[in-house]
């Protein structure tokens, strides 16, 4: 790892100790997660995929490894960094070479810009490839409305990714994706979305009517950019968001054990042996996700992401979601009633309620029916 990469993770790792905010109590998520936030753009961490000046784009592992950081913090927090980083790294990866997105993106790094994502619509029964909205053209203008069952994060974000179906003059339509800029966009937010977890983002749904350029639209269409960096990427940082949630449930464990009175040393020994028991499934975890993250480094060398690749990043979501459900359950069982506590040095309370959106972050059921329509085709080797 070079220099700057080493300089960047350990950033991250330290972020907690330059955080001016007082002790955690229970409803702080939003403003602890807004804190947080707050100093990863004072850190400019916010786009490290990004080339800067001293600073070259790290790989998708240290991008990882600063997501596993930052969702040790806090869920909420690691969950928006999590998806602007697909967002981000789609923008660098598809943006194309042209005046407008080089413009774009200097911009974005330069002030440390957060990106959510609008490409989930009403209608389509979570098909992200399903668009019903179509881009309508108006000479040099192109207008499109789209409605949104949820966006996150927009208190936050100066840009937003919107999918669309375009008439091409063929006849054909084809799912572009559009870079659209706040100051371009109007918006029509609905009644926000309450959660049991992840408090610390606003999640609304919205209309939106973006007025954009032509050479707003990313070069390549939305299929493609999907299939080969906005899904496996995402995949790739949900996992390593709910890694560093499993790291963070753990810490606790280990502290309870650490307070444990001498005379309940054989609870204490009991404990100690199931917490390597939930170690061992954070390593698993861990190793599924390093072996993803080379897998999307090499993908280019066997022609981009084949049916096997995309079975496997679907794969990694459900098993990594399914081991956070795992330590985390474990957890709250050795830690006991002080885990089940709102507060407290022991409280599991907010990591349990951020655990339970890591199955229906795209449903496993959908993932899961999705790949058994190919197993047949993809052979599993050591």
């Amino acid at each position: 790892m070079a220099t700057a990469s080493r300089d960047r993770v350990e950033l991250s790792r330290t972020l907690g100790e330059r955080l001016s905010f007082g002790p955690r109590q229970p409803g702080d998520e939003k403003a602890f997660t807004d804190a947080i936030l707050a100093q990863l753009r004072t850190d400019r961490l916010l786009w490290v995929v990004a080339d800067e000046e001293n600073a070259p784009a790290l790989s998708i592992g240290d991008t990882a490894r600063i997501t596993f950081n930052i969702a040790r913090l806090s869920g909420s927090a690691g969950l928006i960094y999590a998806m602007h980083m697909s967002q981000a790294l789609t923008l660098v990866r598809h943006g194309g070479d042209t005046p407008f997105f080089r413009d774009l993106l200097q911009r974005l790094v330069g002030e440390q810009v957060l990106v959510a994502s609008g490409t989930s619509e009403k209608g389509v029964g979570g098909d992200i490839f399903g668009s019903i909205c179509t881009i309508e053209e108006d000479g040099d203008t192109l207008t499109v409305t789209k409605e949104s069952p949820n966006i996150s994060y927009l208190d936050h974000a100066g840009l937003i990714l919107v999918s669309a179906m375009r008439l091409k003059s063929n006849g054909k339509k084809a799912q572009m994706l559009i870079a659209a800029e706040m100051k371009n966009t109007d918006l029509q937010a609905g009644r926000a979305v309450g959660f049991m977890g992840m408090r610390g983002i606003m999640n609304k749904p919205y209309a939106l009517t973006v007025r954009f350029a032509e050479e707003a639209l990313f070069p390549d269409p939305y299929p493609i950019i999907a299939r080969d960096t906005m899904t496996p990427s995402i995949h790739i940082f949900w996992a390593s968001l709910w890694s560093g949630m499993a790291a963070s449930a753990l810490d606790k464990v280990r502290a309870c054990i650490a307070s444990s009175p001498p005379a309940e040393s054989d609870v204490a020994d009991v404990m100690r042996s199931e917490l390597s028991r939930l170690v061992d499934k954070h390593y698993a975890m861990n190793a599924l996700i390093r072996d993803a993250v080379v897998a999307f480094d090499n993908r280019e060398s066997v022609g981009g992401m084949g049916m096997a690749h995309t079975a496997d990043v679907k794969r990694l979501k459900v098993l990594c979601s399914d081991y956070l459900t795992e330590i985390c359950l474990g957890a709250l069982g050795l830690v006991g009633m002080r885990g089940y506590a709102e507060a407290g040095p022991y409280s599991l309370s907010e990591i349990l309620g951020d655990m339970l959106s890591a199955r229906v972050m795209i449903s496993n059921y959908r993932l899961l029916t999705n790949n058994a329509k190919i197993e047949r085709f993809v052979e599993e080797r050591l």
